[in-house]
Protein backbone atom coordinates (compact mmCIF):
# COMPACT_ATOMS: atom_id res chain seq x y z
CA UNK A 1 0.00 0.00 0.00
CA UNK A 2 1.68 3.29 -0.99
CA UNK A 3 1.60 6.54 1.50
CA UNK A 4 -0.59 9.14 1.19
CA UNK A 5 1.31 12.31 0.67
CA UNK A 6 -0.69 15.80 1.23
CA UNK A 7 -0.42 17.96 -2.24
CA UNK A 8 0.28 21.56 -1.24
CA UNK A 9 -2.08 24.22 -1.14
CA UNK A 10 -2.25 26.28 -4.70
CA UNK A 11 -1.19 29.88 -4.01
CA UNK A 12 -3.78 30.98 -5.66
CA UNK A 13 -6.33 29.11 -3.48
CA UNK A 14 -8.33 32.03 -1.54
CA UNK A 15 -6.68 30.12 1.48
CA UNK A 16 -3.28 31.10 0.89
CA UNK A 17 -4.27 34.63 0.02
CA UNK A 18 -6.02 35.09 3.34
CA UNK A 19 -3.29 33.64 5.02
CA UNK A 20 -0.51 35.41 3.26
CA UNK A 21 -1.87 38.59 4.74
CA UNK A 22 -1.78 37.69 7.92
CA UNK A 23 0.86 38.48 10.06
CA UNK A 24 2.49 35.44 10.52
CA UNK A 25 6.19 36.29 9.43
CA UNK A 26 8.04 34.64 6.53
CA UNK A 27 6.68 30.85 6.64
CA UNK A 28 5.22 29.10 3.65
CA UNK A 29 1.61 28.66 3.11
CA UNK A 30 1.18 25.24 4.49
CA UNK A 31 3.02 26.20 7.57
CA UNK A 32 1.09 29.06 8.25
CA UNK A 33 -2.35 27.08 7.64
CA UNK A 34 -1.28 24.79 10.09
CA UNK A 35 -0.27 26.90 12.73
CA UNK A 36 -3.64 28.92 12.14
CA UNK A 37 -5.72 25.71 11.64
CA UNK A 38 -4.28 24.58 15.02
CA UNK A 39 -5.10 28.43 16.90
CA UNK A 40 -7.96 28.42 15.66
CA UNK A 41 -9.24 24.64 17.20
CA UNK A 42 -7.67 25.65 20.30
CA UNK A 43 -9.51 28.29 20.42
CA UNK A 44 -13.20 27.27 19.00
CA UNK A 45 -12.09 23.80 22.04
CA UNK A 46 -11.69 26.24 24.59
CA UNK A 47 -14.96 28.15 23.70
CA UNK A 48 -17.02 25.31 23.60
CA UNK A 49 -15.72 22.85 26.06
CA UNK A 50 -17.52 24.16 28.88
CA UNK A 51 -20.67 24.04 27.29
CA UNK A 52 -21.11 20.15 27.24
CA UNK A 53 -21.42 20.72 30.66
CA UNK A 54 -23.48 23.57 30.87
CA UNK A 55 -27.13 21.83 29.84
CA UNK A 56 -26.78 19.09 32.37
CA UNK A 57 -29.03 19.52 35.32
CA UNK A 58 -28.17 19.20 38.81
CA UNK A 59 -29.26 17.75 42.34
CA UNK A 60 -31.42 20.71 44.06
CA UNK A 61 -29.22 20.03 47.55
CA UNK A 62 -31.07 22.09 50.00
CA UNK A 63 -30.11 22.80 53.49
CA UNK A 64 -31.99 21.91 56.87
CA UNK A 65 -32.84 25.10 57.17
CA UNK A 66 -34.29 25.30 54.05
CA UNK A 67 -35.92 22.08 54.44
CA UNK A 68 -37.77 22.79 57.33
CA UNK A 69 -39.80 26.28 55.28
CA UNK A 70 -39.99 23.63 52.23
CA UNK A 71 -42.00 20.82 54.16
CA UNK A 72 -44.69 23.24 55.69
CA UNK A 73 -45.24 24.58 52.69
CA UNK A 74 -44.85 21.45 50.38
CA UNK A 75 -44.52 17.98 52.17
CA UNK A 76 -42.54 15.77 49.82
CA UNK A 77 -40.08 13.08 50.76
CA UNK A 78 -36.88 13.58 51.51
CA UNK A 79 -33.37 11.77 51.08
CA UNK A 80 -30.47 12.68 53.40
CA UNK A 81 -26.98 11.96 51.63
CA UNK A 82 -24.62 11.83 55.27
CA UNK A 83 -20.83 11.78 54.35
CA UNK A 84 -17.63 12.89 55.04
CA UNK A 85 -14.62 14.50 53.82
CA UNK A 86 -12.41 11.38 53.75
CA UNK A 87 -14.87 8.88 52.52
CA UNK A 88 -13.40 8.08 48.89
CA UNK A 89 -17.10 6.15 48.15
CA UNK A 90 -19.45 9.25 49.36
CA UNK A 91 -16.80 11.16 46.26
CA UNK A 92 -17.58 8.76 44.29
CA UNK A 93 -20.90 8.56 44.50
CA UNK A 94 -21.47 12.63 44.12
CA UNK A 95 -19.12 12.38 41.00
CA UNK A 96 -20.77 9.28 39.05
CA UNK A 97 -24.38 8.45 40.47
CA UNK A 98 -25.56 11.94 41.64
CA UNK A 99 -24.61 13.21 38.02
CA UNK A 100 -26.76 10.03 36.14
CA UNK A 101 -29.29 12.66 34.36
CA UNK A 102 -32.29 9.98 34.96
CA UNK A 103 -31.28 9.71 39.14
CA UNK A 104 -31.03 13.66 38.88
CA UNK A 105 -34.89 13.84 37.56
CA UNK A 106 -36.03 11.75 39.83
CA UNK A 107 -34.73 12.93 42.70
CA UNK A 108 -35.43 16.76 41.71
CA UNK A 109 -39.05 15.64 40.60
CA UNK A 110 -39.87 14.01 43.89
CA UNK A 111 -37.81 14.88 46.92
CA UNK A 112 -36.00 17.34 48.47
CA UNK A 113 -32.13 16.53 48.92
CA UNK A 114 -29.77 16.92 51.49
CA UNK A 115 -25.90 16.77 52.00
CA UNK A 116 -25.02 16.02 55.43
CA UNK A 117 -21.01 16.13 56.74
CA UNK A 118 -21.75 14.03 59.44
CA UNK A 119 -18.21 15.86 60.58
CA UNK A 120 -19.12 19.25 60.25
CA UNK A 121 -18.79 21.68 62.73
CA UNK A 122 -21.53 24.06 61.63
CA UNK A 123 -24.59 24.75 63.44
CA UNK A 124 -27.80 23.76 61.92
CA UNK A 125 -31.17 24.94 62.61
CA UNK A 126 -33.93 22.21 62.18
CA UNK A 127 -37.15 21.37 63.50
CA UNK A 128 -37.37 23.80 65.97
CA UNK A 129 -33.62 23.23 67.45
CA UNK A 130 -30.10 24.21 66.90
CA UNK A 131 -27.69 21.47 66.61
CA UNK A 132 -24.19 22.33 67.57
CA UNK A 133 -20.99 20.23 67.12
CA UNK A 134 -18.80 19.32 70.42
CA UNK A 135 -15.72 21.27 69.28
CA UNK A 136 -14.90 24.43 67.21
CA UNK A 137 -12.63 22.22 65.38
CA UNK A 138 -12.86 19.18 62.18
CA UNK A 139 -12.05 15.96 63.83
CA UNK A 140 -12.19 12.39 62.50
CA UNK A 141 -14.25 10.25 64.21
CA UNK A 142 -16.17 13.13 65.66
CA UNK A 143 -19.54 13.26 64.33
CA UNK A 144 -22.62 16.29 64.31
CA UNK A 145 -25.16 15.67 66.98
CA UNK A 146 -28.07 15.69 64.08
CA UNK A 147 -25.76 13.00 62.16
CA UNK A 148 -26.23 11.00 65.25
CA UNK A 149 -29.55 11.91 65.68
CA UNK A 150 -30.70 10.94 62.01
CA UNK A 151 -28.99 7.55 61.84
CA UNK A 152 -30.92 6.64 64.84
CA UNK A 153 -27.99 4.86 66.73
CA UNK A 154 -26.89 3.05 63.92
CA UNK A 155 -23.38 2.90 63.20
CA UNK A 156 -21.56 5.51 61.44
CA UNK A 157 -21.16 4.03 58.08
CA UNK A 158 -20.40 6.13 54.71
CA UNK A 159 -21.98 7.01 52.58
CA UNK A 160 -25.15 6.41 54.52
CA UNK A 161 -28.43 7.02 52.26
CA UNK A 162 -31.93 8.05 54.54
CA UNK A 163 -34.99 8.21 53.11
CA UNK A 164 -37.94 9.89 54.71
CA UNK A 165 -41.32 10.28 53.64
CA UNK A 166 -43.55 13.32 53.76
CA UNK A 167 -44.07 13.53 57.13
CA UNK A 168 -40.27 13.11 57.91
CA UNK A 169 -40.94 9.64 59.00
CA UNK A 170 -37.35 7.08 58.52
CA UNK A 171 -38.63 5.06 55.67
CA UNK A 172 -35.10 3.49 54.52
CA UNK A 173 -31.77 3.77 55.30
CA UNK A 174 -28.70 2.72 53.19
CA UNK A 175 -25.07 2.68 54.87
CA UNK A 176 -22.91 1.85 51.32
CA UNK A 177 -22.25 2.62 48.06
CA UNK A 178 -24.70 2.58 46.12
CA UNK A 179 -24.18 2.27 42.14
CA UNK A 180 -26.98 3.92 39.68
CA UNK A 181 -29.51 0.79 39.48
CA UNK A 182 -29.63 0.22 43.40
CA UNK A 183 -29.76 4.14 44.14
CA UNK A 184 -32.85 3.67 41.61
CA UNK A 185 -34.56 1.04 43.37
CA UNK A 186 -33.78 2.49 46.36
CA UNK A 187 -35.63 5.82 45.36
CA UNK A 188 -38.50 3.84 44.27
Amino acid sequence: MGQHVREPLRSDSALVIFIKKLPFGEIDANKKTMKYCRKISMLLIALFYPLLHFGQERINWVSFEQLDSLLAVEPRETLIFIHTDWCSYCRKMEREIFTKQNLVTVINKNYYAVSLDAESVAEISFDQSIWKAESNRKKTGQYHPLALLLLQGKQMVFPSILRFDSEFRLKNIQQKYLNSKELGVFLE
